[in-house]
């Protein structure tokens, strides 16, 4: 039988006591509630108006872009900068207090960040040559006329900023960082926090560092994440380079959250990626009583890095493919072309089209870019050599006779010839009234075969004449050639001859431009990049892919792969339309140019190869030489097509194509 204890004395006290104390608790509650709500409900709605909440946007960390093996193109390094805090400064003494903080650094021989497009020179103020644009912008922002004068800028901006005591020299340089922090920030800029200074010394990190603790919070030093071009001179118009958002960026961009100060791509991957690469921007909100006290800062949102992008390039291909090309340049203007000063070359992967080195001549140093502020203006104002523009991708150039396995496609395909017709050749075809078109040699009756690998013109320039330029067109096009290839980044489009292009830009076209498109002359400009494709459409049987950069796509770690890209998922465009047993002739045909033709420089070249040889001539100058070939013959895997504007020299061509065949395999049998 169960005993049932009596609560004693003490218990019952203890259980009062503790529902007196929680009783008490609530009653504090509810009488605050009724003092917020009710008997006080003026004065707090009057204190809630009389705080501001303001949301600042805080960049992401940029991701990185690499090679095909992980090798660093475009990396992030730890630097410093210098950060004003300007809620932590006196509002009387600012100016004096930026003053002094750039006094620190010129001392320390460190840069700071200085837009105004506006100079003292001879005691007064004028605006900076070659500045248009950061001009317009200067008046446009201070809601001045066009025909302003940098002097009236500067006294709208002095009484604004209220600096009129200073030197000219000195309040030149308060109006300069204020304007600036005005021009990122808006009406938040006195309490977001600007970046005086970027990338500073260790010394100055230091120097700044102490100097932060006895001013107590005005300025303190920050890491933040620079931009390194690990050898920037690898592949510079693919990869690219960032820099600040310009006026025009933000409009496209603020809706996604680009701060007005944001850095942003500006060419190449780092351009045609950046919504993969700058990530998600964080948020952070700041709440100032009407008087400007600071209440609170809370992160809302934490800011997500940048995704990992790896490229299709190898580099130690693409550095041979730069190396060669610069090399063979150079000697083709001691053979005996002077003006052979550029030219291009691109590999691929003929199973799906992968871009495995793309090298332009001349070229560029990325990482000099950010290292020397007359260097991008210098390449700019070059316009002998241009060597901004990307060859590879964006050069356009006449294809000469690499441009005759097309036609022996199409005339196979279309029945205008068949591999046993011939065609007889004296030196010159003379089809058309008034008009001789010249070959290279005398090659008698020839076939198919013996016209690719001499490179006879006469036999071409009929075949050309029965398929007539427009279903010649056709084909090139379903070759990828006059058509953009797919590629991730901006790529030209070249031309196409024919009827179609003369109308376009206001041409007649004349009947004898079929026989002239046919070997690769008239109105065509290929792109390198182009040329690969359709050599690599030859080589794999007829099946034309998407070109691609790259290979993969991870998270910032790259511990998630986001997209992969390899030859098991290439993107199918179309088939060119030959039937295999033609392809096979015209592939056997272009081993013919290598074993007794115009290649025969690659006779012993192992494993086997195919190509074809051109030259396009130029009336203004030495003639362009051209390369296209596969290798293995009997197993192709990779595509070359090699151009030297006024090259005048087979072997320049044929040089390169091989240094970079030989690089490739070096790598596939290691």
């Amino acid at each position: 039988m169960f005993k049932i204890e009596k609560k004693s004395p003490l218990n019952k006290k203890r259980y009062f006591f503790i529902i007196g104390v929680i009783f008490i608790i609530f009653s504090i509650y509810v009488a605050r509630l009724v003092d917020w709500q009710i008997i006080n409900s003026d004065y707090y709605k009057a204190r809630a108006n009389n705080v501001n909440t303001y949301s600042i946007i805080t960049d992401a960390v940029r991701g990185e872009i690499l090679d095909c093996s992980g090798n660093g193109l475009a990396v992030n390094s730890t630097g410093y900068k210098i950060i004003l805090d300007r809620l932590n400064i006196n509002k009387d003494s600012e100016n004096k207090f930026i003053l002094k903080m750039i006094s620190i650094l010129e001392r320390l021989k460190c840069s700071w960040i200085d837009i105004l497009p506006i100079e003292v020179k001879n005691n007064e103020f004028v605006f900076s040559e070659d500045k248009k644009s950061q001009i317009f912008q200067i008046k446009k922002i201070l809601e001045l006329s066009a025909d302003t004068g940098a002097s009236e800028c500067m006294e709208k901006m002095i009484k604004k900023y209220k600096c009129s005591e200073f030197s000219l020299d000195e309040k030149r340089k308060i109006c300069s960082v204020k304007y600036n922090m005005d021009k990122i920030s808006g009406y938040k800029s006195k309490i977001t926090p600007y970046t005086l200074a970027d990338n500073i010394t260790a010394e100055a990190m230091a120097i700044f560092s102490e100097l932060s603790a006895k001013l107590g919070g005005g300025v303190r030093v920050e890491t933040s994440l620079i931009r390194n071009y690990i050898n920037g001179t690898i592949a510079p118009h693919i990869v690219g380079y960032i820099g600040p958002i310009s006026s025009q960026e933000y409009e496209k961009y603020k809706d996604k959250n680009y701060s007005i100060d944001a850095v942003i791509g500006k060419a190449g991957i780092e351009s045609a990626l950046e919504s993969e690469l700058r990530g998600k921007s964080g948020k952070r909100m700041v709440q100032l009583s009407r008087s400007g006290e600071l209440i609170r800062v809370a992160e809302v949102e934490e800011n997500v890095p940048g995704h990992t992008v790896f490229l299709t390039i190898d580099s130690e291909l693409q550095e041979a493919a730069n190396k060669s090309l610069a090399e063979n340049i150079e000697k083709a203007s001691k053979m005996g072309a002077p003006d052979c000063k550029s030219g291009a070359a691109v590999a691929i992967d003929v199973r799906d089209f992968s871009i495995l080195a793309a090298a332009t001549f001349p070229s560029y140093d990325l990482a000099q870019l950010f290292k020397d502020p007359s260097y991008y203006p210098t390449l700019a104002a070059d316009f002998e050599n241009t060597p901004l523009l990307g060859r590879a991708f964006n050069g356009a150039f006449a294809p000469g006779s690499v441009y005759k396995p097309l036609v022996a496609c199409a005339g196979l395909q279309e029945g205008v010839i068949t591999p046993d017709d011939t065609i007889n050749c004296g030196g010159g075809y003379t089809y058309y009234k008034g008009y001789t078109l010249r070959c290279m040699g005398r090659h008698g009756n020839a076939n198919l075969k013996l016209a690719l690998s001499k490179s006879c013109n006469v036999f071409f320039a009929e075949v050309g004449r029965r398929l007539g330029a427009t279903l010649l067109a056709e084909y090139a096009n379903r070759f990828g050639m006059g058509v953009k290839t797919g590629l991730e980044m901006y790529e030209g489009k070249g031309i196409i001859a024919g009827p179609e292009y003369s109308k376009s830009v206001g041409a007649k076209w004349y009947e004898s431009g079929s026989s002239q498109a046919a070997i690769g002359q008239s109105d065509n400009m290929i792109t390198p990049l182009q040329l690969a494709v359709y050599t690599a459409t030859i080589a794999n049987g007829g099946n034309r892919y998407k070109t691609r950069l790259v290979k993969k796509i991870t998270s910032h770690n790259k511990s998630d792969v986001i997209l992969m890209n390899d030859e098991n998922n290439a993107e199918f465009i179309e088939n060119c339309g030959v039937s295999a047993e033609n392809l096979n002739i015209i592939k056997d045909s272009m081993r013919e140019v290598v074993l007794s033709g115009t290649a025969r420089d690659f006779s012993g070249f192992e494993p086997p190869i195919a190509a074809k040889t051109g030259t396009a001539e130029n009336p203004m100058g030495s003639d362009h030489t051209n390369f296209i070939c596969f290798a293995p013959y009997d197993n192709p895997k990779i595509a070359v097509s090699v151009v030297i504007a006024n090259g005048k020299y087979g072997i320049i061509s044929k040089n390169v194509a091989k240094d970079i065949l030989n690089q490739y395999f070096k790598t596939q049998n290691s």
